[in-house]
């Protein structure tokens, strides 16, 4: 049971699958990858702002698409929560919510800047009694700079998603290197897609399991890809192992 907790694969709501076409090609591709539940996470700002209930309507569409074609791929709605100075407004009028009916949290940081303001916010969530997977780290700036800065959110009992890309395209960039020392430190959870389209992004995870198993081992990185993004479809909780700092 391989498990995707970010993608685009909304037609026609952000920057992800343009129409239907291509939101089935992104389907097949990840059911070709051996995925079997995939969530549907739109940004829930810079876009089409759909409250939650206008995000399960649209699922609930594209998942008959997926049942006419055969496809046999389970879509959960969600948001990709921003972390705005006035998320939690929109978190509080709809606009923003958790993955499916779980208590998790795909929580975005803004790419150039974190603060204390963030965790602040990161901490909301935990008070209200949900628990933030902070979406891909390794692509922000301040944290490729300084792993430290998560360390709070972590420690909080935070979870963190890197991407499927940074582990296996342009190794050159800040981006591989940051999510290379964050599986060595014990930083990375879930590794998702953040699937944009058919040929951007891909909707698929297996590739980036296999390199993580390089550095952290088979059993854990099956834990990325599978058990630990399973959880959040059941709402159950993961386990967040020590940091090797």
């Amino acid at each position: 049971m391989i498990v995707d907790i970010h993608t685009h694969i909304l037609p026609g709501v952000d920057d992800g699958a343009t129409n239907y076409q291509e939101a089935l090609e992104m389907a097949r591709l990840a059911v070709a990858d051996g995925t079997t539940h995939l969530f549907a996470t739109p940004h829930h700002r810079d876009c089409t702002p759909l409250t939650r209930a206008e995000v399960a309507d649209r699922v609930a569409q594209l998942q008959a698409r997926l049942d006419q074609a055969n496809i046999p791929l389970t879509v959960i709605p969600g948001h990709e929560v921003r972390l705005y100075d006035d998320m939690l407004d929109d978190w509080d009028r709809k606009l923003a919510g958790p993955l499916g009916n779980s208590r998790y949290v795909l929580a975005e940081p803004l790419f150039h800047h974190y603060d204390n303001h963030t965790n602040e916010m990161l901490f909301e969530l935990f008070d209200r009694g949900y628990i933030p997977i902070m979406a891909h780290p390794e692509r922000i700036l301040p944290i490729q700079k300084n792993l430290a800065l998560i360390e709070p959110f972590l420690a909080r009992g935070g979870l963190t998603q890197i991407t499927s890309s940074s582990l296996h395209s342009d190794k050159d960039r800040p981006a591989h290197r940051t999510a290379l020392a964050m599986l060595r430190h014990g930083m990375v959870h879930i590794i998702a897609s953040d699937a944009h389209k058919p040929y951007r992004r891909r909707p698929v995870l297996t590739k980036a399991g296999q390199a993580a198993a390089m550095i952290v081992g088979l059993t854990q990185a099956e834990a990325m890809i599978s058990t630990n993004p399973a959880a959040v479809v059941q709402d159950k909780l993961i386990s967040t192992p020590s940091l090797v700092i």
